[in-house]
């Protein structure tokens, strides 16, 4: 009679071979998948990187006062339409529209579909008006020059045209002076004036109480405008501060 062929035991070699191999073989199964999805990814991002599909086409600008929208798309478009949407980088935009267009003081880009990109402007602010003649000219904290108006926007301090137009260096320390005060303290000096750098004048308002007020030179704006406020919301009306710590009233 002969003999039943022997029966595979976990324990043994041979199955312990097969296991191995098998193992193995998932594990190169599982890798290959792997590589091919990854290099099924880089081909579509590849693909979506020179597609011409996503060309930019299309420039959205919103949030500007100061910079015309259209001036700024058009920049946009000739700087990077056409370009593959992807290659297009939103920092980079938002460095070139700002050194392009002095008035933003921020530009926040974003991709806005397939072929387009959406721009938010925030405008520099105005802390002082320059009288000139017929009109007033518009500076901010940094002395940037935001264009001429016909009319004062409310509440923005006038640099008033005393004796001709002041020179740029009397401007300049008028706006160093300006850029120190919080918007509160800024609302109520209602005018400056000045003959030059160092004779800085204004007028402060408090209530029904207005104030005339010397301040000197540009140097500790905050206090001497705090120190003024004080005294005008006590009734004076004749005020020196150029030396705070020791004003003078009548």
């Amino acid at each position: 009679m002969p003999l039943d062929e022997p029966r595979p035991d976990e324990n043994s070699t041979a199955d312990l071979t097969a296991v191995i191999r098998l193992r193995r073989k998932r594990l190169w199964v599982r890798r290959l998948s792997i590589a091919g999805a990854v290099l099924a990814l880089l081909g579509l991002v590849a693909a979506a990187w020179f597609s011409p599909v996503l060309r930019l086409e299309e420039v959205e600008v919103s949030g500007s006062r100061l910079v015309a929208a259209e001036d700024v798309r058009d920049y946009v478009l000739a700087e990077h339409g056409r370009t593959p949407l992807p290659q297009v980088r939103p920092a980079a935009v938002e460095a070139e529209v700002l050194e392009q267009f002095g008035r933003a003081e921020k530009v926040s880009v974003h991709y806005a579909g397939p072929r387009s990109l959406s721009l938010e402007i925030t405008d520099r602010r105005p802390v002082l008006a320059v009288a000139a003649e017929g009109c007033f000219e518009l500076f901010d904290a940094e002395a940037v020059h935001l264009g001429t108006v016909t009319k004062a926007p409310g509440g923005l301090t006038v640099l008033e045209d005393t004796k001709g137009p002041p020179d740029q260096e009397t401007v300049a320390a008028v706006i160093r002076f300006m850029a120190q005060l919080s918007p509160e303290l800024r609302a109520h000096l209602r005018t400056i004036s000045a003959d030059d750098a160092t004779s800085l004048q204004g007028t402060v308002e408090m209530g029904e109480t207005k104030a005339k007020v010397v301040f000197g030179d540009s140097t500790g704006a905050s206090l001497k405008l705090e120190t003024a406020v004080q005294l005008a919301e006590a009734g004076r009306t004749s005020i020196d501060v150029s030396v705070p710590s020791v004003p003078v009233t009548s």
